[in-house]
């Protein structure tokens, strides 16, 4: 099933309610990818899943969402069967392809966006340069269209293209899809830096 900026939210609000009635402990969510760009409306495509970058505990500190704690992962399946969404709508996979949190840069968690639904649930969705750095990862990785379209709606500048790209090539040394660099700079309006990123 698609899920839009309305299915998401109620998805969410359910799997609050349900962690409320449960009383389980509480969890917070950071999310990437197609479900924050939507709720921060930066884009309006539809999204498969609600993808999981980290788990945050009270005090701000980032822990591995991969794999799912079972008592989350089991509520998210119940909303799932509520909804009629996927099994896996909310998904930790993104989290596992990355190098571990603690080598992400600062400018990563930059500008989280946090909201509640219940008292056992908050999800803070990523901010514009954290999304830029998954975006380019995931271009240079994959022959997505969709990763290029909603590189374009961020549109990162030189300074944030520079950044963003120095720590990929320091930090990831496979990509699958580092040939198509030029490619990307074209599409972004940033020929200039073409020469500094050629393979």
């Amino acid at each position: 099933m698609n899920l839009t900026r309305k299915v998401i939210d109620d998805a969410l609000s359910l799997l609050g309610q349900l962690l409320d009635a449960t009383k389980s402990r509480s969890y917070g969510l950071v999310v990437c990818g197609g479900s924050a760009l939507l709720a921060k409306r930066i884009v309006t495509r539809v999204t498969h899943d609600v993808d999981l970058i980290a788990l945050r505990d009270l005090d701000g500190e980032m822990f591995d969402a991969y794999p799912l704690p079972h008592e989350l992962k089991e509520a998210a399946e119940a909303v799932a069967a509520e909804l009629e969404l996927e099994s896996d709508w909310l998904n930790s996979a993104a989290a596992f392809h990355l190098p571990g949190l603690h080598a992400l840069p600062p400018f990563f968690w930059q500008d989280l966006d946090s909201r509640r639904y219940g008292e056992r649930l908050s999800v803070s969705y990523l901010g514009r340069t954290g999304q830029i750095l998954l975006k380019f990862y995931a271009a240079l990785n994959r022959a997505e269209a969709r990763d290029l379209d909603d590189l374009h709606a961020l549109g990162p500048n030189e300074q944030e293209t520079i950044a963003t790209l120095h720590w990929i090539f320091a930090h990831v040394p496979i990509l699958s899809h580092r040939h198509q660099i030029a490619t990307l700079l074209t599409h972004l309006g940033h020929e200039p830096l073409i020469e500094s990123f050629k393979v």
